[in-house]
């Protein structure tokens, strides 16, 4: 996953309508602290359980990658290390605000809020709160 700033312009997946970016953290960057109110947590929790946009794949919490137990072994059956002990998340998040303005956050985004205490800009929190999820029609 890469890391883009919040509110830039979104670019990671291309072929979905036009979009700001939300939570697209990384280790090596500082973001924004503090509590998120817990009506948008709750929602985005409730949307992230239904990601949008899925990879073929999983993005592990960079934060908590480096705290983790590492695994003894693979399993055998594993092509691709899997760690139990990391959150991950393979989706995105879309959110459409009244005037408009789309988001796209990675599904990872409640557990950044939960655990790592970032704190999305204002105005994706209205939009979470008045919006709706964004009709993603004809997305593979």
């Amino acid at each position: 996953m890469a890391h883009i700033p919040d509110l830039v312009s979104y670019d990671y997946y291309p072929g979905g309508p036009e979009a700001l970016a939300i939570g697209w953290l990384d280790a090596s960057q500082a973001f924004a602290t503090g509590i998120c109110p817990r009506d948008v947590r709750d929602r985005l929790d409730e949307l992230s359980r239904e990601p949008v946009r899925l990879m073929r794949g999983y993005h592990y919490c960079q934060f908590c990658w480096d705290t983790a137990p590492r695994p003894t072994h693979l399993k055998p059956d594993l092509r691709l290390m899997e760690e139990p002990h990391v959150a991950r998340g393979n989706g995105e998040i879309w959110i459409t605000a009244p005037d408009g303005t789309n988001y796209v956050a990675p599904a990872l985004v409640v557990h950044y809020l939960d655990e790592h205490g970032y704190l999305p800009p204002l105005a994706f929190i209205a939009a979470v709160r008045e919006g709706s999820a964004t009709s993603l029609s004809g997305e593979g």
